[in-house]
């Protein structure tokens, strides 16, 4: 499996504050079956000095993971406020793509109110050869209050990506339950351990699977997709073209 925003860096990410930190979760990944995982950048006011200590965080946690023999390789990439898109040089953006792939770019939506011009933001991005990935789209409370927001962003080309905390809870109960309403109407690309909530942090992505595998009533090398194929796709800066996911018809009793 590959993680594509996995918020494990020593110092950068709230849930792990150091090196030993770092190792433990990143153990926790590997452990549940990933092989490789994105550990961002967090971009702000300064994109590049976020970029930069990111890079080397990430350097850090890679050799902290070599001296314990622990297998998991860190790939670059950035998560990205959408407000901030249109501001960024493309050069920049270059930089916070997945996996350094040079095509997806992972976002996040407001907390609250839904940006008028996120179509705009995808146009734009699409006329640099780029695309979007939305994280945790559940977590807005626009998106809460109207899932179907999302189908005009999936239409122009982007991709929803879930946190795995919001399949168990860990995020609450109006992120779990946006979450299931976004994977039964089709509407999820990929899972991803993402960032903690102040009740914990889900790096166990066997577990995520688990929930997709019945909650789709599908096989698990069916759901499996979502966290190796699609992930695979965007870090590699590939077309992604989903399968769609929805639920399989319950099988009446014999």
């Amino acid at each position: 499996m590959l993680d594509i925003n996995a918020h494990i860096l020593p110092g950068i990410h709230a849930a792990t504050p150091d090196a030993d930190a770092s190792v433990a979760a990143a153990a926790r990944l590997a452990a549940s079956g990933v092989q490789r995982a994105v550990a961002p950048a967090l971009i702000g006011d300064d994109p590049g000095a976020a970029l930069a200590a990111a890079d080397q965080a990430r350097e850090v946690l890679q050799q902290a993971l070599a001296d314990v023999d622990a297998p998991l390789q860190l790939l670059p990439g950035a998560v990205v406020p959408l407000a901030q898109i249109p501001a960024l040089e493309p050069s920049v953006l270059g930089r916070c793509t997945v996996g350094g792939g040079g095509r997806w770019l992972i976002a996040t939506l407001p907390d609250a109110g839904w940006p008028l011009d996120i179509g705009s933001i995808i146009d734009g991005l699409q006329l640099a050869g780029l695309g979007l990935v939305l994280a945790h789209p559940e977590h807005a409370e626009a998106v809460q209050l109207s899932p179907d927001r999302l189908r005009d962003v999936l239409g122009r080309g982007a991709l929803v990506q879930l946190a795995a905390g919001s399949l168990d809870g860990v995020h609450g109960a109006r992120a779990e339950r946006t979450a299931f309403d976004l994977l039964r109407n089709g509407m999820v690309t990929v899972v991803a351990s993402d960032a903690p909530s102040r009740t914990g942090h889900s790096l166990d992505l066997a577990v995520a699977l688990d929930v997709l595998e019945r909650v789709l009533r599908r096989p698990r090398d069916e759901v499996a997709w979502m966290l190796s194929t699609g992930p695979e796709r965007i870090a590699a800066g590939e077309p992604v073209r989903a399968p769609r996911l929805v639920p399989q018809p319950r099988t009446a009793p014999g």
